[in-house]
């Protein structure tokens, strides 16, 4: 019996196993995410693009490739699509004057003086770099940005889906360093203490080619960035897309993404290359930067979806090699004509709706071991502390001042240009009511890049925005221009802010008041303001802007 009963224990075991086995192929564990893994979605294989402190030494090194390999593609010729000048082209040049032979070398030393090293060059104008005097030469359209409008967001996503397409064309069988075929673009939640004294460390490394020695390189005096994760968490939950993205016309200036995050960024954090449209993209650290932006549009989206999203209609506006692959649901449109002068070309990006679904288009964002977005508890708790209708006129702060404050952004406390204009504040405003904080720069003079604080406080209250008090209460709202030249230029700035929430919150105490309105400008590079070149602020109720175009062309 002693025999019989060891093989039926022996059976019972085997049957156990197998249960246990068949178990764990139906329930596998959840796997390890980094940027090289592939997995099999339902909609389509994508890669993970993963927080740039987060990549292993093997994922850096790769990455560091690519962009070295990019930059030498640029050397054997500057024409190249897939090589990192081209694809800075894509975002800085409307235009460039290539030789017919499409094909044009340039030493390491002269790609460094004249284009990676000088804050200013004309990145554009390839006779100031190239010796093409003589030639037969056609002109090509590599693309531009787009800003001011709700294609900000659309245009960038596709402009990074095909860098990181080259990134991983670079050098995909390891030939001359690690292999690049599964490089994904990483991000840098600048929002956050950065790994380094001012970025990254990866990007402070005067050996890497990730360096560029035109950024500002101080170290900060408190470890952040000066963009607030609580303000970047409350627009992810609370703006709707006009107030996030951008509105259809460009009257507004831009979406809050945009202006309230992204400018300060470019103008005054980072600055050299990323001072200037038409210089930014050659910087590498410009597409880690705006690979966060593109997160945080992933993470809005997930919030809000895409049905409400404008502007996904639109061509956007690029030139891409044709052996990059091409997005998923391409299509350039019907009666598009191509230069027989310029080789095979894609002549624009596709639509911007075609990108709203990351992985369908190859890649999605692993998050951070430490989490990139503030909760949305944690700012409703804010808002409540504020008494939900968003600001508070008294000993407590208000709640966009709260937002800056626990994070690091602030506003400037010595304004180089201050205008004036009161408010009556209403009796009541209704439920679908635009309210809208509203002032324009005249184009008078060049595009430059400013900083507009905006302060709403009673007639009895003497301004004093010197007065860090007077600052915390009595902030409303505030703005960052991003001065763009080239195409972009030659048009009136128009900035539109919403303040709904502050003006609604006064009805009930303070209707039939007037109140005053302070406009507090300064620009970063401490160039010279004109108070003539602004209009004085205005607060709008359902103003008609149908009528303007204020962005360039898509």
């Amino acid at each position: 019996m002693a025999i019989i009963h060891s093989k039926w224990c022996l059976g019972l075991f085997a049957i156990i196993a197998f249960l246990l086995a068949s178990c764990a192929v139906q329930e596998p564990a959840a796997p390890e995410i980094h940027p090289a893994q592939k997995l099999t979605g339902s909609s389509a294989n994508h890669s993970y693009r993963k927080n740039i402190d987060e990549l292993s030494a093997a994922e850096l090194a790769a990455f560091e490739h690519a962009v070295a390999v990019l930059k030498k593609k640029s050397q054997d010729n500057v024409f190249d699509r897939t090589g990192f000048i081209w694809q800075s082209w894509v975002h800085n040049c409307t235009s460039v004057v290539v030789p017919n032979t499409r094909q044009a070398g340039i030493s390491a030393a002269d790609m460094q003086k004249y284009l990676l090293s000088q804050a200013t060059p004309d990145s554009c104008n390839t006779a100031a770099f190239l010796n093409i005097k003589g030639m037969k030469t056609h002109t090509e359209r590599p693309g531009e940005c787009e800003h001011q409008k709700n294609t900000f967001l659309q245009w960038h996503r596709a402009q990074l889906y095909f860098y990181e397409q080259a990134l991983q064309a670079a050098d995909p069988e390891g030939k001359t360093g690690p292999s690049t075929k599964n490089v994904t673009l990483p991000f840098w939640n600048f929002t956050q203490k950065p790994s380094g004294a001012r970025y990254p460390a990866a990007f402070e490394n005067p050996a890497s080619p990730l360096f560029d020695s035109t950024r500002t390189h101080e170290p900060l005096a408190s470890s952040l960035p000066t963009s607030s994760p609580y303000l970047l968490a409350y627009m992810l939950y609370y703006d709707d897309w006009i107030n996030f993205g951008g509105d259809e016309y460009g009257n507004r200036g831009g979406g809050n993404l945009e202006t309230k995050i992204h400018n300060r960024m470019h103008a005054i954090y980072i600055n050299g290359h990323m001072a200037n449209n038409q210089t930014a993209a050659l910087d590498p650290i410009f597409y880690v930067f705006h690979n966060f932006l593109d997160y945080s549009f992933e993470k809005w989206i997930e919030i809000n979806n895409t049905q409400r999203i404008t502007g996904g209609d639109f061509y956007l506006r690029g030139e891409q090699d044709i052996r990059l692959p091409k997005p998923q649901g391409y299509d350039p449109g019907s009666n598009i004509e191509t230069r027989a002068d310029s080789a095979d070309y894609l002549p624009n990006m596709g639509q911007g709706s075609i990108y709203y679904d990351t992985k369908k288009q190859g890649y999605a964002f692993a998050p951070s071991t430490n989490g990139d977005f503030i909760p949305k508890p944690e700012i409703q708790r804010l808002i409540d502390k504020h008494q939900q209708a968003g600001f508070v006129f008294g000993n407590q702060q208000s709640l966009f001042s709260a937002l800056l404050s626990y994070g690091s952004s602030r506003e400037v406390e010595k304004p180089q240009v201050v205008l004036y204009n009161t408010y009556k504040i209403p009796a009541s405003i209704k439920p679908a009511d635009i309210i809208l904080l509203a002032f324009s720069r005249q184009h008078t003079q060049p595009d430059y890049s400013f900083l507009a604080d905006v302060y709403l406080y009673p007639q009895s209250v003497k301004e004093n925005i010197a007065s860090e008090d007077f600052r915390s209460r009595y902030l409303v709202t505030n703005t960052a221009h991003w001065g763009l030249s080239g195409a972009h230029g030659g048009h009136d700035i128009s900035v539109q802010l919403n303040v709904k929430d502050v003006i609604n919150s006064l009805i009930n105490n303070k209707s039939g008041e007037t109140w005053n309105i302070a406009l507090a400008i300064s620009r970063p590079d401490q160039g010279k303001v004109l108070a003539g070149d602004f209009s004085p602020p205005s607060i709008v109720i359902n103003p008609d802007t149908s009528a303007t175009n204020h962005g360039g062309a898509h």
